[in-house]
């Protein structure tokens, strides 16, 4: 039990560590800064400060005031309100309604679009992309280069968010063969053992039998909560079987280690990583994604071979 306890807690961990969700923090002068996620001020509402919002979208209404400046990077902004300050959008789309009402400047940067309603108030200058020169200044410390800081931003999360991925799964795999270091041994040597089209068909047909299966039991209403199970249970055998063929390649990158949480955990790392990496190359991602399911029916067919023996 008290694995299972240890298991069940470390996967609520790796998983709010994965998603990363929006967060939203007051800094100093009770302004707000979002990072991944979008934001919307509603009517009647205010921000005392700042916003600044980081690969997500903005919606000011009609109504709402911002007292700082607004920049936005890597996301749009539909901004119907006021803002006091000036307001930078780089990387996306800027949308001024006619209620809007800016009091500094707007700067629309790094392949911004800019939409100006003929209503739309701005005290200051209205500057692209093309136009743009030198670093600008929004609302004290705030300070955008023309350099690109928003994709660069951008590129560092997206990255940031990829390496956490990538230390789950690790994670994952090393609790995986902790729990269950028999079944995860025991499939690592179907993956070796078998011959690989075999486990690679039967995984295959495994997947389409099971996938087929949920939608029709989902598609009658009282049935629904059993084709949902069995697709749990589907991407369950899937991740087992994804975890045996990492133990695998663990064994032949560490043949000095006993430890299989170890051992399984840097093979996953590194299956995963190569998957995702060749997924990324323009060129090579479809091979990337046939690699990806690949190994995942490959892993899913020893994990139904080790079952019936």
């Amino acid at each position: 039990m008290r694995r299972f306890a240890l298991l069940a807690i470390s996967l609520v961990v790796v998983g709010l560590l994965a998603t990363a969700p929006a967060l939203a923090a007051p800094p100093d002068g009770g302004g707000v800064i979002v990072w991944d996620g979008d934001y919307t001020l509603a009517a009647g509402e205010q921000i005392a400060g700042d916003l600044v919002v980081v690969n997500g979208d903005v919606t000011l209404a009609a109504g709402s005031t911002v007292q700082g400046s607004v920049a936005v990077w890597n996301g749009q902004a539909d901004v119907q309100g006021t803002v006091e300050g000036s307001l930078l959008v780089s990387g996306g789309r800027l949308h001024l309604g006619e209620t809007a009402s800016v009091g500094g400047d707007v700067v629309c940067s790094d392949e911004c679009r800019l939409d100006r309603a003929d209503g739309a108030h701005v005290g200051g200058a209205v500057t692209l992309e093309e136009n743009l020169a030198g670093p600008w200044r929004l609302g004290g410390p705030l300070v955008v280069w023309r350099a690109g800081l928003g994709r660069m931003l951008g590129w560092a999360f997206h990255a940031a968010r990829f390496v956490a991925g990538l230390l789950v799964m690790a994670v994952v795999a090393g609790l995986v063969a902790l729990v269950w270091p028999r079944w995860t041994s025991r499939v690592g040597q179907v993956v070796v053992a078998a011959p690989w089209y075999r486990s690679l068909l039967l995984g295959a047909l495994t997947c389409g039998a099971a996938l087929t299966v949920s939608v029709v039991l989902l598609l009658t209403l009282c049935l629904a909560p059993l084709g949902l199970i069995l697709l749990l249970i589907l991407g369950a055998a899937g991740l087992f079987g994804w975890v045996g063929v990492g133990a695998v390649v663990g064994r032949r990158l560490l043949p000095q280690r006993d430890s299989l949480p170890l051992v399984a955990g840097v093979g996953t790392l590194f299956i995963t990583l190569a998957a995702a990496a060749v997924t990324a190359l323009p060129c090579l991602s479809p091979l990337g994604w046939v690699l990806t399911v690949g190994l995942w029916c490959l892993g899913l067919g020893a994990v139904v071979l080790s079952a019936v023996g």
